[in-house]
């Protein structure tokens, strides 16, 4: 494969890794803020909202990810160690 390519599958994944990993803090701190709240404060379901966005921006994203991931590896040169 070209360096050309590589490096543009590079940058495709380092984008999702980045838009990923926002959500995906986001998503473990909702879930640390679950494990120690009051089932009845705000703050619960304050994570719980906090919990559902992200999940629903990471399952689409999931599968980006994954053809990020593909393209990316199928892109490598062939002396990459």
């Amino acid at each position: 494969m070209t360096t050309i390519a590589y490096q543009n599958s590079l940058v495709s994944l380092q984008r999702h890794l980045d838009d990923y990993q926002c959500y995906l803090a986001r998503a473990i701190a909702a879930v640390k803020t679950l494990k120690i709240a009051d089932p009845d404060s705000e703050e619960f379901s304050d994570a719980i909202a906090e919990l559902h966005v992200c999940a629903t921006v990471l399952e689409p994203y999931s599968e980006g990810m994954r053809e990020s991931i593909d393209r990316y590896t199928e892109d490598l040169p062939e002396d990459h160690p």
